[in-house]
């Protein structure tokens, strides 16, 4: 498993960890709160019915009277103070009286319901399926008695579950709202450091490569220039050698050029993206184009729609150069060079083709690749240096485009530049 997807793996395990205690703690919250307000209501009935007894109850009228007597009368006094769901305990733990529906008493041993801090005392009794609530208040008046109140509170358990439902159901929409957030940060994170580190490889790769390609230029420019100053030359020889060093000058100067600009594409420095016009973008290249045309004597035209989208128009103008030098240095003297620009499925098409010499099906897959020549000695002779298809490759990518070969033959070749609209 990657790293990142470890990573994931265990901030999602920490989340859970995070969540399980959190909801653990306010569902024991929501019951405590719930059966305290309940508590707390019994409590007061308990209470109340506890008062009237005391009050009611005629001590002296009570001794006087006979055990059946004295029965009845508590009886009596027990139902018409207290309510339903209270029992009265005596010394023993037994109920003397009950007003209870559907629950016997059968022993008060060990339920812990004595606590002199808490007036609303209670304990809870699981009974079969269902809960009980139960407390307890102390008489005055009969001495030694006591008031039992039993509750049933199982519909708050049953709201509980539900809660603990709700809750349950919140949380994982949490954790997997989380988890999916986190997911797609760290995904985004790791593409983006793949980018840079891709960038960074392209770079070190391009400057390796720019390195060994100017050691050419560089030892013919020295070794041309020793010549001349260490050897006497004639002036025909002279000649010869300061074009050479021109030349490779010119070169060298070309490939500089495209270098920066292909380290600044890179960097994405050079991105600056506004609605322009094909046709205006096409006449000024045909312009910039024409004068190299006429001295190689190639036919230079263009075609073009109608139509503008958004580009980086001095960025789109390297592209199209670009390819139309590729063109003029494959087309001998009486060839043409097609420039158009129209719309298709979809898409914005920039297209350049020439009846030159084509570009072999072994190598379509290497064109775009920084220094790669189709053929390398008539490039050099024209001072070409691999560059231009690869900056062109760039500049596509940063539009969000394709590069695609239509056509490739010994009779020329198509190169489509596929924009999104």
């Amino acid at each position: 498993m990657k790293l990142w997807k470890r990573t994931v793996l265990l901030m999602l395990v920490t989340l859970l960890c995070a969540l399980i205690p959190v909801g653990t703690l306010s569902l024991y919250i929501t019951g405590k709160r719930s059966l305290n307000n309940a508590a707390e209501t019994y409590g007061r009935q308990l209470e109340n019915g506890k008062v009237l007894l005391e009050q009611f109850w005629d001590n002296s009228k009570y001794e006087q009277m006979s055990e059946t007597g004295k029965r009845a009368y508590m009886g009596f006094q027990f139902r018409r103070c207290c309510g339903e769901g209270m029992a009265l305990i005596d010394r023993k733990s037994n109920a003397v009286i009950e007003n209870l529906t559907d629950y016997k008493v059968v022993g008060l041993e060990n339920l812990g319901l004595k606590d002199e801090g808490d007036p609303y005392a209670y304990k809870i009794q699981k009974l079969g399926q269902k809960y009980l609530l139960l407390q307890l208040e102390s008489l005055s008046r009969p001495e030694g008695y006591e008031v039992l109140s039993v509750r049933e509170v199982t519909g708050l358990f049953a709201e509980l579950r539900q809660t603990a439902v709700c809750f349950l159901g919140i949380y994982l929409a949490v954790f997997l709202i989380a988890g999916l957030f986190i997911y797609m940060m760290m995904r985004r994170t790791v593409e983006q450091m793949e980018k840079l580190q891709e960038v960074a490889e392209k770079q070190e790769l391009l400057m390796g490569a720019l390195s060994h390609e100017m050691r050419t230029p560089l030892t013919s420019i020295i070794g041309y220039s020793d010549t001349l100053r260490h050897v006497k030359l004639k002036d025909e020889q002279k000649d010869r050698a300061l074009e050479h060093i021109n030349r490779e000058g010119k070169r060298l100067e070309a490939l500089s050029g495209k270098m920066l600009q292909m380290l600044g594409l890179y960097q994405n420095h050079a991105i600056q993206m506004e609605m322009t016009m094909a046709g205006d973008l096409l006449n000024h290249v045909i312009d910039m184009e024409k004068e190299q045309a006429e001295k190689k004597a190639v036919h230079l035209k263009m075609e073009c729609e109608a139509f503008s989208m958004k580009m980086d128009p001095a960025l789109m103008e390297s592209l199209l150069i670009n390819l139309i030098d590729n063109a003029l240095k494959a087309t001998d003297a009486g060839g043409s060079i097609w420039v158009k620009a129209y719309e298709k499925a979809g898409k914005k098409i920039f297209e350049v083709s020439d009846t030159g010499m084509g570009i072999p099906e072994e190598e379509l897959g290497k064109i775009t690749d920084a220094f790669y020549m189709v053929d390398k000695s008539r490039a050099r002779a024209q001072g070409g240096a691999g560059l231009g298809l690869a900056l062109v490759s760039e500049i596509v990518r940063q539009h969000n485009g394709q590069v695609k070969v239509l056509e490739s033959s010994k009779k020329g070749s198509m190169i489509a530049i596929m924009l999104p609209v």
